[in-house]
């Protein structure tokens, strides 16, 4: 099936640039783009898209109250949001509002093209942050968990992100670290545990159902 894409951002380079990227598309049609909510809208009316790719922050009529109006009178149109930031908070608004995935604009072309495949498919895609959350929250041997590894909270995180295959500098931009101290978190996990390398601390969260 082809599907029709409709692009929101108020950035011409950034419109260009994912044009670009969505050519390699076999299934995808950039039927229009926007630079601000009330010409997604207007979009949406003359060309009805499968999928709104959505940015946040847009003038005259913003990306929230845009996806807003889309879930109230175009209940058939996914959106996608696209966006700099990447803060839970702002992740479970979206979720609220009725969004069907949320991506950083930091992302890989490899991990955008994933996601607009996921949600067209009909499933939901959102950051992984919220699983990590959830581990971290709701294991009722937690606790007892960090004191005999001696282990923090944000080194529980950073093991799941490499768990995810995650590379230093995109556990860093998720996490809002720099790269030097992400590093320096993965030398004292390894030191800790006392293990070589990546597989042995799969293993290793494995074994104690972090993942």
């Amino acid at each position: 099936m082809q599907y029709k894409l409709l692009l929101a951002d108020d950035h011409e380079l950034l419109l260009e640039g994912l044009c670009s990227i969505l050519r390699d598309l076999s299934n995808i049609t950039v039927v229009a783009t926007a630079k601000n909510g009330l010409e997604v809208i207007s979009g949406i009316m003359l060309h009805q898209p499968h999928l709104v790719l959505l940015d946040l922050n847009m003038p005259t009529f913003d990306g929230m109250q845009c996806l807003q109006s889309i879930k109230k009178d175009f209940h058939d149109v996914k959106v996608l949001v696209l966006t700099n930031y990447n803060q839970p908070e702002l992740v479970n608004e979206v979720k609220k509002l009725g969004a069907n995935g949320f991506m950083v604009k930091n992302s890989t072309a490899a991990e955008l093209a994933y996601a607009i495949q996921c949600v067209l498919s009909g499933k939901q895609h959102f950051p992984t942050e919220n699983k990590t959350d959830s581990v971290i929250k709701n294991s009722v041997f937690f606790d007892g968990f960090l004191r005999k590894y001696q282990l923090t909270k944000r080194e529980v995180n950073i093991i799941l992100q490499i768990c995810e295959g995650q590379n230093t500098k995109q556990i860093a931009d998720k996490l809002f670290l720099s790269e030097f101290t992400v590093n320096t978190h993965r030398r004292n996990i390894m030191k800790k545990l006392d293990l070589k390398n990546v597989t042995n601390l799969i293993l290793f969260a494995k074994n104690n159902q972090l993942i």
